[in-house]
């Protein structure tokens, strides 16, 4: 993920802020393991192609392993929106799938129509 990428994240809350070298706001940022899991988590998302809106709803409750006070209604309650928006993104994927496989059948056609045109141009027509 590009430094870019990251003050993008930062700017509209999807990430929080990170610490900064000598804490000066325009300092060096460190991460620490915690901040790391977050921005490898938001890229997974991202590399499935969910959108940022999606995402920024995904984990505007924090993460839940490290949330011991909540109540268990408070819990229930978030992952249940995380798994609603999970079915939604994954019903998104599953359809690009349908897309994709009936492009490889036409891509499969294509490919069968160049071999055939190949073969007619070597089998019939002589040489220059």
């Amino acid at each position: 993920m590009s430094a870019y990428t990251l003050r993008y994240y930062e700017k509209m809350g999807l990430l929080p802020n990170p610490y900064r070298l000598d804490g000066k706001q325009n300092g060096i940022r460190q991460y620490n393991d915690q901040d790391l899991r977050f921005i490898q988590f938001v890229y997974g998302l991202k590399q499935t192609g969910m959108k940022l809106k999606d995402i920024t709803l995904f984990a505007e409750d924090g993460c839940l392993l490290t949330q011991n006070d909540q109540e268990i209604e408070d819990i229930q309650e978030i992952l249940h929106k995380r798994i609603e928006l999970l079915n939604k993104h994954v019903n998104l994927l599953e359809q690009q799938l349908e897309q994709l496989e009936q492009l490889e059948n036409v891509m499969t056609l294509a490919n069968e129509k160049r071999s055939f045109y190949l073969a007619m141009l070597n089998d019939r027509l002589p040489n220059p």
